[in-house]
């Protein structure tokens, strides 16, 4: 059957009494636009101020209505007429800041005079279309909606601008796509988060969160529609771990749960152990899908094995060696370890040869502060590392965690250690902590010509480490486990023998 279209004038209608956005009803077109403005008085406005500006409605979607008596009965479209309505008319609106705000918005244009309009038959006829108008995509019969994805990339394409979050969201999830192809699983979490979730991406992987992790977007073309890629300073293995985690609290958690920079930064505390560490950055950042070092590969070049200290850290010559202050090989648990579970001591030379043999065979330190002597410190100190060095690192992380902090503040509060760095008991841990490393090393603030073997104490100290360390005591949502246990250990182990031999 033919349809029959008319253009119409808002004076040539009423407003639908059985509109299912007023499930009371109404009884004159006065009330319906007044419910209408109780109803979303802000979203109503704005669309009277976009047809003023553009002097038309929407051609792409035409109302709908039923011949009644001398008039037309709106039953699609009642709120872009009751817009024209108080256009022409603003003193329809019962409320006066209504009333002015409609007043500006005629005059910010022409409203049309008229809108092109289907003229249905009856009720029923137009209700099969307005069912399928306001009902979803009813497998395939109504209106699929474009995803934020399909919406940002026809705005690209016509040189639109796109919202930044969103153009964050597309860039990191095409960016993991590319880079991890051969890892199926990774790459099904960041399409299913990319179909369901995409804007939520931009919102966790904020300017904050990149900084964080030193990535960068950067952009190749000209214009709106420029590509951007993810450039990073870690390699692919080493971030898989966080984009796992990273991705699946997006598509699982709503957005509540990092929604601001407070929020995002606790998150962040909460799974340090799979953040990647400074020390192990390169120099120089490379496009992640482009590759960049191999696995276990660290900052300098050189590879590590699993339980090696990455450059930056203390490197031991075997997770038993120390000396006990007097030339002697210390004994005992914090000094004895195994290789493999044979029971072999490891050797506690200082030698090359065995630095060289602890780069390539170390095993992960088992103790606390393993084997450290303080010789120089005084007698509580010294009692409190005794008791420390018997605490199992993977057994009881969450105390090491603790105790490391607590040891390294209670040496840098010492009246000695406080007069070689200068700085007074009450100041902070950072403060007490940077003033020691520029005492220990006045190269400190220097990348290129620092102790390597004070660097990670100094990264940590002047980043967010501190802040795990001090979490580690203050803050009850910072998770302690073996692997910050044993990084922490590891920092701090220089510091604390340096300040010795300093005393």
């Amino acid at each position: 059957m033919a349809h029959k279209y008319l253009s119409l004038r808002p004076s040539q209608v009423v407003l639908d009494p059985e509109n299912p956005r007023l499930p009371d009803g109404t009884t004159s077109d006065r009330e319906a636009i007044n419910r209408l403005l109780d109803d979303d008085a802000d979203d109503l406005i704005a669309l009277a101020r976009d047809m003023a500006k553009s002097g038309q409605t929407n051609p792409a979607e035409l109302p709908i209505v039923i011949k009644d008596k001398s008039k037309y009965l709106v039953l699609e479209g009642n709120r872009r007429f009751a817009a024209l309505k108080l256009l022409a008319d603003p003193i329809l609106a019962d409320d006066e800041v209504h009333q002015k705000a409609f007043r500006r918005a005629a005059a910010l244009g022409a409203p049309p005079k008229s809108v092109f309009t289907l003229i249905a038959d009856s009720r029923e006829e137009a209700d099969y279309w307005i069912v399928l108008r306001h009902t979803g995509e009813n497998n395939g019969r109504g209106i699929k909606r474009w995803s934020a994805a399909q919406s940002a990339t026809h705005r690209r394409r016509n040189n639109k601008s796109v919202d930044s979050g969103t153009i964050r969201s597309m860039a990191m999830a095409d960016e993991l796509v590319e880079a991890y192809s051969t890892d199926p699983d990774l790459v099904d979490l960041v399409v299913k988060t990319r179909n369901s979730k995409l804007t939520n991406i931009g919102r966790f992987f904020s300017p904050d969160v990149l900084d964080r992790l030193h990535f960068s977007l950067r952009a190749d073309g000209d214009g709106s529609s420029r590509e951007r890629s993810l450039w990073v300073h870690h390699d692919r293995d080493t971030l898989r771990p966080f984009f796992w985690w990273a991705f699946s609290l997006i598509l699982e958690k709503p957005v509540d749960a990092y929604k601001n920079k407070a929020i995002r930064k606790t998150a962040l505390l909460s799974v340090a152990n799979l953040l990647p560490l400074d020390s192990d950055a390169t120099a120089h950042p490379f496009r992640l899908a482009e590759g960049g070092r191999s696995e276990n590969a660290s900052a300098d070049g050189s590879t590590a094995t699993d339980g090696q200290a990455p450059s930056g850290e203390a490197s031991h010559s075997g997770p038993g060696a120390s000396t006990d202050g007097g030339g002697g090989t210390s004994t005992g648990p914090e000094n004895s370890s195994t290789a493999g579970g044979n029971g072999e001591a490891s050797s506690g030379t200082n030698s090359t040869n065995a630095r060289t043999r602890g780069r390539n065979e170390a095993k992960p330190e088992k103790y606390m502060f393993q084997g450290l002597r303080l010789p120089n410190h005084p007698g509580r100190i010294q009692k409190l590392l005794k008791e420390c060095r018997l605490l199992e690192i993977d057994d009881m992380s969450s105390v090491v965690c603790v105790m490391v902090r607590i040891t390294v503040e209670l040496a840098l509060s010492t009246p000695e250690a406080l007069r070689l760095s200068g700085v007074q008991e009450r100041d902070s841990l950072k403060k007490k902590i940077i003033a020691m490393l520029k005492f220990l090393d006045p190269n400190i603030e220097d990348a290129r010509k620092r102790d390597k073997t004070l660097e990670q104490a100094y990264l940590d100290a002047s980043g967010l480490g501190m802040e795990y360390l001090n979490g580690f005591v203050h803050n009850p949502d910072v998770i302690p486990d073996p692997h910050l246990a044993r990084r922490y250990s590891a920092a701090y182990r220089p510091l604390l023998e340096r300040l010795d031999n300093a005393l």
